[in-house]
């Protein structure tokens, strides 16, 4: 398997060199000769097409198509963007393939990691994630350096986030698909729009999943009014903490992710961590009633998935259908309640009382000032549960 090709060393053989190709990446100059490409009339990605082309940084097909929708390799995806970030190629020797010299050009940029690629060859279609990766490192200096140790999947977040990265049906980012020729061109357009000092359109809705899955969270993104205050003494948010394992051993619980889902959103893209709305329902203690979920406006869901890992003994810690989170801070109006008005944070009902680890709060509810949200182990009293601060927050007292 060849991941690197021939001449490995020439990558950093001049660190002057590496720093001025990071500290200004030039797009190719545009009114490079190329012939026109006929396939592309009405296709979503025409405009990008034509522009590339005419860039110069790709060509069309000696048949004077562009097969717009064929694969494109990874040898063919860091050609386009060497020649579109104007990276000088290095030199051809004896046995080096084809993509070779623009190979080792976005490696020595900081722009590919020899560690991008754990399966296959430069011959393998490139993935959207792959090709988020090195898109994000296109355009930001600081990723380009050699001991930048930005996580991959924080990486397809970033991209998301800056809208370099946008997404399929229903926001779907599609990591694991393989990349077209179209959308190769549209992403490096976007990447050179971007190092232009131009800004892009984000989808939120690849964000919010983004989020999910690069730090199991889409809380600040979806709700910053409240979540993107950080207390002083809070701990930074971090999706490898978040499990409960007692002192004695006994115990092991572990949180998956805590997700918002906006209820007024019909397209919101996490409604398939839900059962069917219509069987929710909301307890109201104080007018001793059930309503249903069904229909309400203004309001989040937040959905803690989890699970218990192991129990060893049930007569110190309880057996309960999801791993305990709680959120404490918003303000409980009981006299409002009592008119059947939710205004405090509620557990929904399933089938029976608070069997489903999600909850139902209102956009505009008040805050007592700091809100937290700790994990623990169900223990049943007077044993210690091992409570655990994944955040504390000071949101704004009355939430717009």
């Amino acid at each position: 398997m060849r991941m690197m090709g021939k001449g490995k060393s020439r990558v950093f053989m001049s660190i002057a060199a590496a720093v001025l190709v990071m500290g200004g990446v030039a797009a190719a100059q545009p009114g490079a000769t190329s012939a026109a490409v006929s396939d592309i009339a009405g296709h979503w990605g025409e405009a990008a097409i034509a522009g590339a082309v005419k860039k110069g940084y790709v060509d069309g097909y000696e048949d004077g198509t562009f097969r717009p929708d064929r694969e494109v390799t990874r040898a063919e995806f860091v050609t386009m963007l060497s020649k579109a970030l104007g990276l000088k190629p290095f030199p051809k020797e004896p046995g080096d393939d084809w993509y070779d010299p623009y190979m080792m050009a976005v490696a020595n940029a900081g722009i590919h990691r020899w560690s991008d690629f754990t399966t296959g060859d430069w011959n393998t279609p490139i993935s959207r994630e792959e090709m988020a990766r090195m898109s994000l490192r296109a355009t930001d200096p600081e990723l380009q350096k050699p001991d930048n140790a930005t996580d991959v999947k924080e990486m397809v977040y970033l991209a998301a986030k800056k809208g370099l990265l946008q997404g399929l049906a229903g926001g779907e980012l599609g990591l694991d698909q393989t990349t077209t020729r179209a959308q190769s061109v549209t992403i490096i357009e976007r990447i050179l729009t971007v190092n232009a000092g131009g800004t892009l359109p984000v989808d939120k809705y690849a964000v919010n999943r983004a989020g999910v899955y690069a730090i199991k969270t889409n809380m600040f993104d979806v709700w910053p009014e409240v979540f993107g205050k950080l207390h002083p003494g809070s701990p930074k948010w971090d999706p490898d903490n978040l499990f409960v394992e007692t002192g004695d051993g006994k115990y092991r619980g572990e949180l998956d992710a805590i997700v918002l889902i906006d209820l007024d959103d019909p397209n919101d893209p996490h409604w398939d961590l839900l059962p069917d709305v219509s069987r929710l329902t909301w307890i109201n203690k104080f007018a001793r009633k059930f309503y249903p979920v069904k229909g309400m406006r203004n309001c989040y869901l937040i959905v803690t998935p989890g699970r218990q890992v192991y129990n060893y003994d049930t007569s110190k810690y309880g057996e309960i259908p999801y791993f305990p989170v709680n959120i404490h801070g918003f303000t409980l109006d009981r006299e409002a309640m009592k008119q059947g008005e939710l205004r405090g944070i509620v557990q929904l009902y399933l089938d029976q009382r608070i069997d489903i680890p999600v909850y139902i709060v209102p956009k505009n509810i008040e805050t007592s000032g700091d809100l937290v949200i700790d994990i623990y182990a169900p223990a049943i009293p007077p044993n210690n549960d091992y409570r655990k601060r994944l955040l504390w927050v000071t949101p704004p007292k009355q939430v717009e």
